[in-house]
């Protein structure tokens, strides 16, 4: 009666075994083993990629700041008497995004009214710079970019390499200029923002607010008026493409003439601008858009409330800062359209009407791309102006038209007397292998065309007082 218990349990025995054979045969090798066997069957390469295929899905490196709440925020504010008009979640933290920028281009200023940086300057291309991402201006590897259009390429394009390029050839690493960035932005009253990079990509520490912002670009109108009017750009011609202005309010609404938008996936449709109406400045700052369109709507609303309240609280009228004694260069020194020579020629002293008038000798421009244009013989008529007579230019267009209209509102804007005496010109000049129109106010004398100017950049009607030293060659003011 044994023998059938004794063949049941060697036939139980040898299921065991085949089950733990087979349960051997089916389980993954041990790592060094798995190295080894892979390495018979193909490359590294190959490895890596199955193994990639094999993973769970990549999570996104991006962990929210839990004390940022949310996206929406505005503020608007008089920025005479920096009033609060209207307000909503203006100190609550949020991400700047390309708002960022606004700082970058302030310490830009201050290093060029300082002398540590020229408009030529050269600066070289960086790993990091070229390997920043979109939106971008386009660099080459090995090359250089000047001061000059990388500020515009911030302005317009909004370029996150020329971000890091000015941020490296200022404080040598984009981090060593982001702990600049937070300490200026300490000393302008903003005390919640923190920046970590120059563009404002995305970065779960950098932080600001409304109100932060408001206060940055009011610093921007008080200590650089002289710069200001480059926000109002539209359009920079670079390297034969145009990079367009991303602030559509520049077109849209009544009186903006600048500052900047940005947007992320965290911050939203971000905007601060400013607009004049009435002898009034407002500033607007409006976070966290659904849509660029969205955003700007609600900017436009937001402002024309304001404007009604400025009017109705009768607040003192918008006094523009005088250009301060370190600026070195003007927002026309900016302009795409400005004549290339000119605008990198240092200003020269005036002379005092008593003093021996001396010849100086040429001053070659800082940039080093310059190529002088080939000397033309002009021939004068009615309208060239003599020589030893001053002139204010109010700026080189690419189009007559816009020559002429510009004329027409300066020449509204000066006092009676200066106007009558004005001659009203528009010169053909070949730059570059392009063609401007260089808008001029002609015969008039030194302290007509000194005072005339000063009298325009009130108005943000930005010029240049230049006398006439030979037919071509004027000097500046």
């Amino acid at each position: 009666m044994t023998f059938p218990f004794r063949q049941i349990a060697v036939s139980l025995s040898w299921l065991a075994v085949s089950v733990v054979f087979l349960g051997a045969s089916v389980a993954p090798l041990p790592v060094e083993a798995q190295t080894t066997s892979v390495k018979r069957a193909g490359s590294p390469v190959k490895v890596k990629s199955r193994a990639k295929s094999r993973a769970a899905p990549a999570v996104s490196s991006w962990v929210p700041n839990p004390a940022v709440s949310g996206r929406d925020a505005y503020l608007i504010v008089d920025a005479q008497s920096g009033r609060e008009l209207m307000a909503d979640r203006a100190d609550e933290l949020r991400h700047p995004a390309s708002l960022t920028k606004l700082m970058t281009i302030y310490l830009t200023f201050s290093a060029l009214d300082s002398g540590r940086l020229s408009l030529g300057d050269q600066i070289p291309v960086s790993v990091n710079a070229l390997n920043a991402p979109p939106t971008k201006m386009g660099m080459t590897p090995g090359g250089k970019i000047n001061v000059r259009d990388a500020v515009m390429a911030l302005v317009t394009r909004s370029a996150n390499d020329a971000a890091v390029l000015l941020a490296e050839g200022m404080a040598g690493s984009e981090e060593a200029f982001a702990q600049v960035m937070t300490q200026k932005a300490r000393q302008l009253g903003m005390t919640s923002t923190v920046f970590r990079n120059a563009s404002g990509l995305p970065n779960r520490e950098q932080v600001t607010t409304a109100r932060d912002l408001s206060r940055l670009a009011n610093a921007l109108l008080r200590d650089y008026p002289h710069y200001y009017g480059i926000f109002s750009v539209q359009s920079y011609a670079y390297r034969g493409r145009s990079l367009e202005n991303h602030n559509r309010m520049l077109g849209y609404y009544d009186g903006a003439d600048g500052l900047k938008t940005g947007y992320t996936n965290a911050s939203g449709f971000n905007l601060v601008m400013s607009a004049v109406r009435d002898n009034r400045r407002l500033i607007g700052v409006v976070m966290g858009g659904d849509s660029a369109g969205q955003r700007d709507r609600q900017m436009a609303a937001l402002m024309d409330r304001g404007f009604n309240m400025a009017q109705s609280m009768q607040l003192s009228a918008w006094t523009a800062q005088r250009k301060p004694p370190t600026a070195r260069y003007s927002a026309a020194q900016f302009d795409p359209g400005a004549s290339f020579a000119e605008a990198y020629r240092p200003p020269a002293t005036v002379a005092k009407a008593d003093a021996p008038t001396t010849q100086k000798p040429a001053v070659t421009p800082k940039y080093a791309g310059f190529v002088a244009p080939a000397p033309a013989t002009p021939v004068p008529n009615d309208n060239t102006p003599s020589l030893g007579t001053w002139v204010i230019q109010v700026g080189s267009f690419n189009e007559p038209q816009a020559a002429q209209m510009a004329l027409q509102r300066a020449s509204s804007a000066l006092p009676a007397t200066t106007s009558k005496s004005a001659s009203v010109t528009v010169d053909e000049v070949q730059m570059a292998n392009r063609t401007f129109h260089r808008a001029r106010l002609t015969n008039l004398s030194q302290e007509q065309a000194v005072d005339g100017c000063k009298q325009l950049e009130k108005k943000k009607i930005y010029c240049s007082a230049l006398q006439i030293t030979s037919w071509n060659t004027p000097s500046a003011r």
